[in-house]
């Protein structure tokens, strides 16, 4: 059964990613909170990122599951306890895991450089969860695998991590808003669009604040939980010029000498 569902979504994840990206893609075309820009055009600069973040992922990730099975075979870590509770731990731990280095990448200024790559996008869409600089895909998937590699559960559950973790990542940049009750319902326990947007908005303190991944208790217990009007938010970085968050050299090539948060 583990092994089958190891399988399934090995085979199936990207179809599963696609179908729910270019549904949201067109969702966000009817229902979008912003409309009045050239979509595709946009969003051809995020797009870009998936060529070294894919380079990126599958070197690392080739380790990483020849590390993984090796610990699954001697019986280290939490792979030996039942599945119920196996999940429920790498879920937990990974999500705050999130939660720490979203919250250390916007602490200090040379990580929050290559982080700002990310917020400096100035429409939120889907394509925004693929823009990520190839040194943060590095820093990020190196601090996970670690993780991973210190709680030691079955590999099969953290493919299943990755793939709700990537399933909400594209959801919560997605350029629409829920209704304000379903979205306070929901936000109780997870990250809603509504609570991302507050997030890319533009100054201070807003940018910095819900941090979470796919559970929301991290920012409730923390208290970086914060809430801002649809009419409020404007996405972007006062920090960092339009035409260079518009540029794939600019936010490529970052300029280390620059300060952008202090």
């Amino acid at each position: 059964m583990r092994e089958d569902l190891f399988l399934i979504i090995q085979k199936y994840n990207f179809i599963v990613y696609a179908i729910l990206f270019i549904s949201l893609w067109n969702i966000e075309n009817i229902f979008g909170v912003s409309k009045n820009y050239n979509k595709w055009s946009h969003s051809l600069i995020n797009f870009w990122f998936i060529i070294p973040g894919y380079i990126i992922q599958g070197v690392l990730g080739a380790e990483f599951g020849v590390v993984l099975k090796f610990e699954n075979s001697i019986g280290f870590g939490i792979s030996s306890i039942s599945t119920i509770w196996q999940v429920l731990i790498a879920f937990l731990v990974l999500d705050l895991f999130y939660y720490l280095y979203h919250v250390v990448m916007h602490r200090y200024n040379l990580l929050w450089k290559v982080h700002a790559v990310h917020h400096s996008d100035t429409v939120l869409n889907v394509s925004t969860s693929l823009r990520e600089h190839p040194f943060e895909t590095v820093i990020r998937l190196s601090l996970y695998i670690l993780c991973c590699c210190a709680i030691g559960p079955l590999l099969w559950i953290i493919l299943f991590h990755q793939f709700v973790q990537v399933l909400s990542k594209i959801i919560i940049h997605s350029n629409i808003r829920l209704p304000d009750k379903f979205d306070y319902l929901l936000s109780f326990v997870f990250i809603t669009p509504n609570m991302h947007q507050v997030h890319h908005h533009f100054k201070r303190p807003y940018t910095d604040s819900n941090f979470g991944d796919l559970f929301s208790i991290w920012d409730r217990l923390f208290g970086t939980m914060m809430y801002l009007s649809k009419e409020q938010v404007i996405f972007g970085l006062d920090q960092v010029e339009t035409e260079k968050s518009k540029s794939i050299k600019s936010l490529v090539l970052i300029n280390l000498s620059e300060t952008y948060h202090v």
